[in-house]
């Protein structure tokens, strides 16, 4: 019986439930002096774009792009624009594309029936949740990372899915659909968190297995990770919103592929009082 999700509300109203910032674990390097240090897939930093702006005419359901002004064009994108004197009617979206350039010059099929006659070459918007990612200058693309810029991107957009990209350059499914010109983008992962006492019988746990320091039981309804020797994993990373970083150590109950959660040991990591937007490079040592 999934007690936990039962009674998680009720434990939250008395234990009040925290968002916590997550460091993936992806496994480690070699560093200058050639040891291994734990690398994690977030936070990092990225240059990406979300559809994109065209020159661009139209005839019925054919879309002609003549010049790419920002961005690229994805089958499902919802396209607009207008020459003064016709436009696109609202819910026009690009079905396929049909000749030129992938993403860029050339010819798309529209939804049919969307446009009775004809559009001049004039500015086209193409609004998409595909993002183009051109350059990754740190940490690594994972669903569930949130995006975050200076203000152009939609507060509270998510990395969904994987398209061509697979953690480094390549496209990517986000959860909302707009338009973002080529620019710089962080990456974070928060989720929700309960956190409590080890119980008795944990605490045995962990003076069996030999580990000391300062633990905390952790309950989240995400599939985080404790070490893992044989993938070289140093287990994901915590940030509570006091600052403190804790070490994802040991499972202590894993229900999440049957009841959407887990129940993990942390471990505190006084040499790791990191913020939740630090850079990925150079991730603190001492973590197995």
């Amino acid at each position: 019986m999934n007690l936990h999700g039962i009674v998680f509300s009720q434990i939250g109203a008395v234990n009040p439930n925290q968002i916590v910032a997550v460091q993936i674990s992806v496994g480690s390097r070699e560093s200058a002096d050639g040891l291994l240090e734990p690398t994690y897939a977030t936070p990092g930093s990225i240059t990406a774009s979300i559809g994109g702006t065209f020159t661009a005419s139209a005839d019925g359901s054919i879309l002609i792009v003549s010049a790419v002004l920002s961005g690229t064009l994805q089958p499902g994108d919802a396209v607009s624009g207008t020459d003064g004197a016709n436009a696109l009617p609202a819910g026009t979206t690009v079905l396929q594309q049909l000749s030129g350039t992938a993403g860029g010059v050339g010819t798309y099929e529209l939804n049919q029936g969307t446009l009775s006659g004809t559009l001049n070459a004039c500015e086209v918007t193409a609004a998409s949740t595909v993002l183009n990612v051109s350059a990754v200058a740190g940490g690594v693309l994972q669903p569930g990372q949130t995006l975050e810029d200076e203000g152009a991107l939609l507060p509270g957009t998510l990395i969904t899915g994987f398209g061509t990209g697979d953690g480094a350059a390549g496209t990517y499914n986000v959860s909302q659909a707009q338009t973002v010109p080529a620019e710089v983008i962080t990456t974070s992962m928060t989720i929700l968190a309960q956190v409590q006492p080890l119980a008795a019988s944990d605490l045995r746990h962990m003076d069996m297995l030999n580990l000391q320091g300062s633990h905390r039981a952790l309950y989240v309804a995400a599939p985080i990770q404790g070490i893992s020797r044989p993938a070289m994993k140093g287990g994901d990373l915590i940030t509570l919103p006091d600052g403190s970083v804790w070490l994802v150590n040991q499972p202590l109950e894993s229900f999440f592929a049957s009841a959407g959660w887990n129940k993990f040991a942390i471990t505190l990591q006084p040499d790791a009082l990191i913020g939740p937007n630090a850079p990925s490079d150079n991730q603190p040592g001492g973590v197995p």
